[in-house]
């Protein structure tokens, strides 16, 4: 742990899977716990290592890691033992081809390793009073992961549904067709919901109601006109007339409620 620097990806495995990742702040330190647990009785002191830590939206079993990877190296530092089992250790260092795969599988680049993610003290300009990070409780969508990977399985590359373009799975989000908010328990258990949609707009110009999908899935000017800018009618206009990649018999009724509701938010707010 005392080895860990700032910018360093940290891999998190629990349960089974290797379930977020996370770079590292700065280098660790001896002090008390950052959080108290009822539930575990911890020392007064220790080795604290801060993190910046993002789930995976979907987790990478155990048995997706190639075995060939896991037994690659056969040290006492390894996290895996001969026979591709996990060790019990807290925190090891990994790197050459298992490295990479596990970055690729993460949607990261392979030098996103080496980058910056927190500036140092002595050369961070202060703005405002910042307060310190704060613990919060927030509720999961429960059925997330095992939509996106419905929609993407283990594939690096997808297909936006509604420009077309073949991007990294990690620049793709699993839209929700009706909105999540309106749908019922059995819809939110059902895979019609959710289409590819692509972080480049497609995803943001969909569910602001800039463009919708008509009855036979050609795209259309959706009926929200403000606040509007030039360059916004440009990617606008690059989706309007195309055929969405989801729309079928089955999705229809996903994407007919998509054009009552945005109909009915833009008359009630005057964004039309």
């Amino acid at each position: 742990m005392l080895e860990a620097t700032a910018g360093d990806v940290v891999f998190h495995y629990s349960r089974g899977a290797v379930r977020a990742w996370s770079t590292v702040l700065a280098p660790a330190f001896e002090g008390p716990p950052p959080f108290e647990d009822p539930a575990r009785r911890w020392s007064t002191d220790g080795r604290v290592l801060r993190v910046e830590i993002q789930e995976l939206d979907r987790p990478i079993d155990l048995d997706e890691i190639p075995l060939e990877l896991r037994t690659e190296t056969d040290t006492t530092a390894w996290p895996f033992s001969r026979r591709g089992a996990v060790k019990q250790v807290y925190l090891t260092e990994i790197g050459g081809a298992l490295s990479t795969w596990l970055l690729t599988q993460a949607g990261l680049r392979a030098d996103a390793a080496q980058l910056q993610a927190w500036p140092d003290d002595d050369d961070a300009v202060e703005h405002f009073t910042y307060r310190g990070d704060r613990q919060v409780v927030v509720n999961a969508r429960g059925e997330q992961s095992a939509l996106r990977r419905y929609l993407f399985g283990d594939a690096l590359f997808a297909t936006c549904a509604l420009c077309g373009r073949d991007l990294p799975v990690a620049m793709l989000v699993t839209a929700h067709i009706k909105r999540r908010a309106d749908t019922s328990r059995s819809e939110r258990a059902r895979r019609d919901t959710v289409m590819p949609a692509c972080l480049i707009g497609c995803d943001s110009l969909f569910e602001l109601g800039y463009v919708v999908v008509a009855k036979g899935g050609l795209i259309e000017r959706g009926p929200r006109r403000a606040p509007m800018t030039e360059d916004l009618t440009l990617a606008v206009n690059a989706l309007v007339g195309r055929t969405c990649g989801a729309w079928d018999e089955f999705t229809e009724r996903y994407f007919a409620h998509h054009r009552r509701f945005q109909r009915a938010i833009n008359r009630r707010y005057g964004l039309g």
